[in-house]
């Protein structure tokens, strides 16, 4: 080999070899790099994680206090119903002059055409009188009038309702009773029976003597 042959190829290695250092370099950079995006990557996973633990909790404490709320607006209601007043009520209103042999709860009364006239929460019944009560959670005003118009509905359809030759008195319950909602009862002549639930009783309030109304 000659000296020029020699020297072109010591020429030719050392460019090869700065194109190999260079790729080296390039390729080692380029590792870091990846490095650094994998351990940001692995950061964003970590917060998103964490993110979506706090989102789980925050949703299951929410649908824990909907299933309290719901706990109460149902079981409560129904439960109550059920254990006092449904056991209770008739005696209650014996002992304001009344004689109610009957019951039955969720009364559902239906036209001709099979169209539903009203519903009925319950019905105390003998041969000559029956009471339509109205049931709330929390009896307001709204509910009273909604009932008086309801009592009103069931005299005009007599014929439907079995009232015929009968006396029709009403009454609204509740758990929690708006003072405004017992004196608009009260003034109409409906009993307002308040279901204590801590203590298992009912409170009747009785509407003034000679004002019972009669539908």
């Amino acid at each position: 080999m000659t000296d020029e042959k020699l020297i072109s190829l010591v020429a030719s290695l050392a460019v090869e070899r700065r194109k190999t250092e260079k790729m080296f370099r390039e390729t080692s950079r380029q590792m870091k790099e990846t490095k650094q995006q994998i351990k940001e990557t692995g950061l964003q996973i970590k917060e998103t994680d964490r993110q979506m633990k706090e989102t789980d909790k925050r949703i299951e404490k929410r649908f824990k206090r909907l299933d309290e709320q719901l706990g109460y607006y149902g079981r409560s209601l129904g439960d109550v119903v059920e254990l006092i007043l449904v056991p209770g009520i008739c005696e209650k209103m014996n002992a304001c002059g009344h004689n109610f042999t009957k019951i039955g709860p969720n009364k559902i009364l239906d036209r001709e055409n099979k169209r539903t006239l009203t519903e009925i929460d319950l019905l105390l019944e003998n041969g000559e009188e029956s009471m339509a009560v109205e049931i709330k959670t929390d009896l307001s005003v709204k509910w009273v009038n909604k009932h008086l118009e309801r009592l009103k509905l069931l005299r005009k359809h007599e014929n439907i309702t079995g009232l015929r030759g009968k006396t029709l008195y009403g009454a609204a319950a509740g758990i929690s009773i708006d003072s405004e909602a017992r004196d608009l009862a009260l003034e109409n002549g409906m009993y307002v029976i308040r279901m204590i639930e801590d203590e298992e009783r009912l409170e009747v309030f009785v509407p003034p003597r000679g004002y019972i109304g009669r539908w």
